[in-house]
């Protein structure tokens, strides 16, 4: 998000050697980079990056107060929080909003599905396009640097997903049912399995004991389906200014 004004934004494309190996930035970092609106996603939050500008900064850790210092950046627009799910859904039909926090009223689930044969196509079609690329630089002799880490080259199709299903603050809400596309919960899925990834989602999943909000966001293809792109878990405290 910019700094200045709290206003959420997506970066495309991020190369791949920034999100695992040496040069990788966490989740909670700040950067700095040139950007501008994206040509082929008309979203108000979509915006191409310059990688070759990329500047990592500070990261924010959790504080004291339990990530109050996170929240003041989070929490800073209200425009991209929302009452309910049918409110960011109608944000999306009158502006294109792809991205949106949403404070869950009740979790009725959490389980392990499945994953379509569609999403592994994609998915190896993807790891194929990374592969070609890797090749087409070898050719070309740009052997210096690397330029998706192994790890990434060599990731398995993740045949199934953990997902919630959950009521909001909508007057009529009859249910949401979405999955977990939060990139550590996937990490810890791949490496842990599926009893790890669940005990996990679960835990912080208890509304008793964490202040949870869902960052929810859609895919240009898919502009009006939202999944949880994004966790946020602090522990219930009476005392905290964002909770």
């Amino acid at each position: 998000m910019f700094e200045d004004t709290g206003n959420p934004v997506r970066l495309y494309p991020i190369p791949f050697r920034l999100l695992a190996g040496a040069g990788q930035f966490s989740k909670y970092q700040w950067i700095e980079a040139s950007v501008s609106p994206s040509p082929t996603d008309a979203g108000p939050e979509s915006y191409h990056i310059d990688s070759n500008s990329l500047i990592l900064g500070d990261p924010v850790p959790t504080t004291q107060d339990e990530w109050a210092l996170r929240g003041s950046f989070l929490f800073k627009d209200p425009a991209w929080q929302f009452g309910s799910v049918e409110e960011l859904a109608e944000a999306e039909r009158a502006q294109r909003t792809s991205l949106g926090i949403v404070f869950p009223k009740e979790i009725t689930g959490v389980e392990v599905v499945a994953r379509s044969a569609a999403d592994q196509i994609e998915f190896e079609d993807k790891i194929r396009r990374i592969n070609e690329e890797i090749e087409i630089a070898k050719r070309q002799g740009n052997l210096f640097e690397e330029p998706v880490p192994a790890e990434m080259r060599n990731l398995e199709f993740l045949s199934h997903r953990i997902r919630i299903s959950w009521l909001c603050n909508g007057r009529q809400c009859s249910g949401h049912k979405m999955q977990v596309l939060d990139w550590e919960v996937a990490e810890l899925h791949r490496r842990e399995g599926d009893k790890q990834a669940l005990d996990k989602v679960r835990a912080i999943c208890d509304l008793s004991k964490y202040a949870t909000r869902f960052f929810l966001g859609n895919i240009l293809a898919h502009p009006t389906s939202f999944s949880i792109v994004g966790i946020w878990y602090p522990k219930q405290d009476p005392s905290l200014l964002f909770r």
